[in-house]
């Protein structure tokens, strides 16, 4: 028995069979995906998503929790370009495109001080421009704002910090037979803008305005069919605009060795690991040091259940206030199960552990998330899910907890 994906990937037949090999989250729904409206070879899919979410501590605070109900609309836009042969495209374009523009406008029911609207456009190419050689890119800026509780935004803000997240990369990758080599570039730009504090005085957040230049090689080898070595070189530069005991300007670098491999058809990954130094401008920052690590595991264990895990040790981009450099150490698991074609549900679970450099603070974090998303039609969906944060810090004013609660309906074309 033959079934059907989307129009959007290319009216291409595929056996009932093989999506038991594909994992649940990424799985094609011939019957559900939407349509788009289409010019040629570019597809448009546009769609929206209003919902109404409860939150049990909203400036996740440890000392004076207050909850409040709020509303999120938010209107998005997906344009693709190339990919796969269509009826009127006998082969495959060499190069291919998406882009996506959306909005997330939040509106509290009591605690207006966090209302917001954050916004992003996102462009991502790859480009054919051989057998043996291909070039990706992505592009994105994003206004955004600071989220409660995170360890990089100040205690004592009145709203939410907004700020202009800019960022790009590009990977230019060469093969040779089993033998390749990938070359990466990437620039980070932030920048921050003031707000009050609680009391009514201005908080400067001009010092953790930056730019963040990073660069790595990656020469990989397949020594097995489904198994590739390699090591991978990256090096950073990090430049903010805080002076003085505000100077967190840095230079590191990261070396791993790893590998990518498919233990079967239903298990698949990459686990790499090595050792990763930071230094500061700043003599009274002593330099971070040590092992490093980063790993994916994909498990189709059953053809209804997936489950995804993955873990990564890496120094902190963005500066936290108050203190110097901080390592994190994050783990993931989740599980996405197809009860049905077209009603999915999910778990995940995460801990990070927060190692505050210089200050004797250590971070824990655990979010643990569930929900369910039943698709009506190709035109309607719902859902529902439910995420639990427990921030828990040597410092007491930074841990708390929180319970979100949401239900959402999207509608798309």
């Amino acid at each position: 028995m033959m079934a059907l994906c989307s129009a959007s990937d290319g009216d291409e037949l595929m056996p009932d069979d093989a999506f038991s090999r594909i994992p649940v989250g990424d799985r094609p729904h011939p019957d559900y995906d939407p349509i788009g409206y289409r010019i040629g070879s570019v597809f448009f899919y546009p769609r929206i998503t209003a919902g109404t979410f409860y939150n049990s501590n909203v400036f996740a605070s440890n000392a004076n929790p207050q909850a409040d109900w709020a509303t999120l609309l938010s209107p998005e836009l997906t344009v693709r370009y190339g990919k796969l042969p269509t009826p009127y495209i006998t082969e495959p374009s060499r190069f291919s495109a998406e882009f996506n523009v959306g909005a997330d406008i939040y509106r509290f029911r009591r605690l207006t001080s966090e209302d917001r609207i954050d916004a992003h456009a996102r462009l991502q190419t790859h480009w054919e421009i051989a057998s043996d050689l291909m070039l990706d890119s992505k592009l994105e800026v994003a206004r955004k704002h600071d989220q409660r509780g995170d360890s990089s935004s100040p205690l004592n803000a009145a709203t939410p910090v907004p700020h202009v997240d800019a960022r790009g990369e590009t990977t230019l990758t060469k093969t040779f037979g089993r033998l390749g080599i990938a070359l990466s570039g990437a620039v980070r730009d932030l920048t921050y803008e003031n707000v009050l504090a609680f009391d009514g005085t201005p908080l400067d957040q001009s010092y953790r305005n930056g730019t963040i230049l990073s660069t790595s090689i990656r020469p990989f080898y397949e020594f097995s069919p489904g198994y590739r070595a390699f090591i991978r070189a990256a090096a950073n530069t990090r430049d903010y605009q805080g002076v003085d005991a505000l100077n967190r300007d840095s230079r590191g670098y990261d070396i791993r060795g790893g590998l990518d491999f498919t233990l079967t058809p239903l298990v698949f990954g990459s686990i790499e690991a090595g050792y990763l130094s930071q230094s500061y401008d700043n003599p009274l920052i002593s330099p971070v040091t040590g092992p490093s690590f980063k790993g994916a595991l994909t498990w189709l264990a059953t053809p209804l259940l997936t489950v995804n895990l993955s873990a990564e040790r890496r120094i902190a981009e963005t500066i936290t206030p108050g203190f110097d450099a901080r390592l994190d150490t994050n783990f993931e698991t989740r599980l996405d199960y197809e009860l049905l074609r077209n009603v999915i549900v999910f778990a995940a679970g995460q801990f990070s552990h927060q190692d505050f450099r210089g200050f004797g603070r250590t971070d824990t974090v655990k979010k643990f998330s569930g929900g369910v998303n039943y698709l009506m039609n190709r035109h309607l969906s719902v859902g529902g899910r439910y995420d639990y944060i427990n921030r828990d810090s040597t410092i007491p004013a930074y841990t708390f907890d929180q319970h979100v609660v949401m239900f959402n309906v999207t509608a798309q074309y």
